[in-house]
């Protein structure tokens, strides 16, 4: 009976790893972040990605060299699709220099900081930077890593499914 145990315990060492497995990261851990206070970012927490909104998450970074002059397309985004739900997300902890790069460059929409990567692995971001598109249902719609022209972001915001 030895081996039928060692087999009974290995099933369900098994199967306790592939249910925490499954488990993952928990929605609450995915659904909002807390938002710097600086320039044009509110403060307080913000839901990532409100259902009903048409959503476009930044994920960036201060030591990204592209990350820069996206600032300029984004703001563009800003001013021409004011109902667009904009977050600007980077993993990095140093608050004061994520602050110092958003005043630098004129950041006006909510900037948050992720340094556990929960949300970044949520969307499965492995590139900085990467632009994503969600549509009301928060289904994404559209992914662009690299720099991303304001009419390029524009173009995925007008398409029918986003």
């Amino acid at each position: 009976m030895p081996s039928r145990r060692r087999f009974l315990a290995g099933g369900l060492a098994a199967a306790a790893t592939g249910i925490a497995g499954c488990i993952g990261t928990s929605a609450d851990e995915t659904s909002a972040l807390d938002t710097l206070a600086v320039a044009g970012s509110p403060g307080g927490s913000v839901r990532v990605a409100p259902v009903d909104d048409v959503v476009l998450l930044d994920f960036w970074a201060t030591w990204c060299a592209p990350c820069e002059p996206q600032m300029t397309e984004l703001r563009r985004i800003e001013r021409e699709y004011p109902a667009v739900h904009m977050l600007s997300i980077t993993n990095e902890a140093d608050e004061a220099a994520v602050e110092r790069f958003w005043r630098d460059n004129e950041g006006t929409w909510p900037v948050a900081t992720d340094p556990n990567l929960h949300v970044s692995e949520r969307y499965d971001v492995t590139r900085i930077p990467t632009l994503i598109a969600l549509d009301t249902e928060n289904a994404e719609v559209w992914r662009h890593s690299g720099l991303a022209a304001a009419d390029t972001i524009a173009d995925a915001l007008d398409d029918p499914g986003a």
